[in-house]
Protein backbone atom coordinates (compact mmCIF):
# COMPACT_ATOMS: atom_id res chain seq x y z
CA UNK A 1 0.00 0.00 0.00
CA UNK A 2 1.18 3.38 -0.75
CA UNK A 3 -0.41 6.78 0.41
CA UNK A 4 -0.22 10.41 -1.74
CA UNK A 5 1.58 12.88 0.36
CA UNK A 6 -2.00 14.41 1.16
CA UNK A 7 -3.25 11.13 1.95
CA UNK A 8 -6.35 11.19 0.22
CA UNK A 9 -5.55 8.20 -2.48
CA UNK A 10 -4.59 4.71 -1.89
CA UNK A 11 -3.17 2.64 -4.17
CA UNK A 12 -3.06 -1.08 -3.32
CA UNK A 13 -0.68 -3.61 -5.42
CA UNK A 14 -1.03 -7.45 -5.13
CA UNK A 15 2.06 -8.88 -7.16
CA UNK A 16 2.11 -13.25 -7.78
CA UNK A 17 4.10 -15.32 -10.36
CA UNK A 18 2.56 -16.26 -13.52
CA UNK A 19 2.39 -19.84 -14.32
CA UNK A 20 5.00 -20.92 -17.06
CA UNK A 21 1.99 -22.02 -19.92
CA UNK A 22 0.50 -18.49 -18.86
CA UNK A 23 4.16 -16.85 -19.93
CA UNK A 24 4.45 -18.79 -22.51
CA UNK A 25 0.81 -17.71 -24.08
CA UNK A 26 2.28 -14.33 -23.65
CA UNK A 27 5.49 -14.47 -25.25
CA UNK A 28 3.87 -16.17 -28.34
CA UNK A 29 1.37 -13.65 -28.86
CA UNK A 30 -1.55 -15.09 -27.95
CA UNK A 31 -2.42 -12.69 -24.96
CA UNK A 32 -0.97 -9.26 -25.17
CA UNK A 33 -1.66 -5.82 -23.13
CA UNK A 34 -2.67 -4.93 -26.47
CA UNK A 35 -5.80 -7.03 -26.63
CA UNK A 36 -9.10 -6.19 -26.38
CA UNK A 37 -9.56 -5.93 -22.22
CA UNK A 38 -13.09 -7.99 -22.71
CA UNK A 39 -11.02 -11.21 -25.24
CA UNK A 40 -7.88 -11.09 -23.06
CA UNK A 41 -10.47 -11.34 -19.77
CA UNK A 42 -12.05 -14.12 -21.45
CA UNK A 43 -9.00 -16.35 -22.55
CA UNK A 44 -7.35 -15.71 -19.09
CA UNK A 45 -10.69 -17.21 -17.34
CA UNK A 46 -10.92 -19.95 -19.82
CA UNK A 47 -7.40 -21.09 -20.30
CA UNK A 48 -6.13 -20.14 -16.91
CA UNK A 49 -9.21 -20.31 -14.57
CA UNK A 50 -8.49 -16.42 -13.21
CA UNK A 51 -11.19 -14.14 -11.88
CA UNK A 52 -12.83 -11.93 -14.03
CA UNK A 53 -12.32 -9.28 -11.66
CA UNK A 54 -8.57 -10.15 -11.91
CA UNK A 55 -8.69 -10.08 -15.22
CA UNK A 56 -9.97 -6.33 -16.12
CA UNK A 57 -7.18 -4.88 -13.35
CA UNK A 58 -4.35 -5.64 -15.54
CA UNK A 59 -2.84 -2.38 -16.05
CA UNK A 60 0.43 -3.80 -18.27
CA UNK A 61 2.94 -6.82 -19.41
CA UNK A 62 6.62 -5.94 -18.69
CA UNK A 63 9.12 -4.30 -20.38
CA UNK A 64 8.30 -4.63 -24.80
CA UNK A 65 12.03 -5.29 -25.91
Amino acid sequence: MAKSPNKHNRLFVKAVPLTSELADAIEGGKCSAKDDPKDRSKYLMDNFEWEKNDTLKIWSFGPEN
